[in-house]
């Protein structure tokens, strides 16, 4: 898991390639502006707008086949991120996605305000959409293909 502010994005450009597509497409978009749906970034790389209320979260989620890229646009929520061994009850895969409903250990929370994002692994399970100071979150998940 990476947390930083978008505009360090930059500094992990050497951990994955992906990062400085990401960084691009953000700088040559008005991100505030960009209409909720999907688009295609780049080969291997997506990414969805949307547009919610958080509320309190749900289950846990996972990812095998792609990492996430959150990035609020405007507003914020919480993530709870935890260890995928700490996750369990999972409601079986799906086409890339796995939720779990309990966990043995305690998440830690991410606070993703304006302007930050959290890089999330398969090994990063996350429960995004929970409440935190804004009623509404403009947010961006970029999809990154393993």
């Amino acid at each position: 898991m990476i947390y930083d502010t978008m505009k360090n994005l930059k500094n992990y450009f050497s951990l994955n390639p992906a990062f400085e597509v990401i960084a691009k497409f953000v700088e040559e978009n008005d991100m505030k502006a960009l209409e909720c749906g999907s688009y295609e970034v780049a080969e291997g790389i997506k990414v969805g707008i949307d547009e919610y209320q958080p509320e309190n979260g749900g289950d846990f989620e996972a990812h095998r086949d792609f990492h996430d890229l959150q990035y609020a646009i405007v507003g914020g929520e919480y993530i709870d991120v935890l260890p995928l061994e700490f996750a369990k009850d999972s409601t079986g895969y799906k086409p890339d996605i796995e939720f779990f409903k309990g966990q043995t250990a305690e998440a830690s929370r991410i606070a993703l305000e304006e302007g930050t994002f959290v890089f999330l692994a398969p090994q990063d399970t996350h429960k995004p959409c929970i409440k935190m100071n804004s009623d509404t979150i403009k947010k961006a998940v970029f999809k990154i293909k393993i």
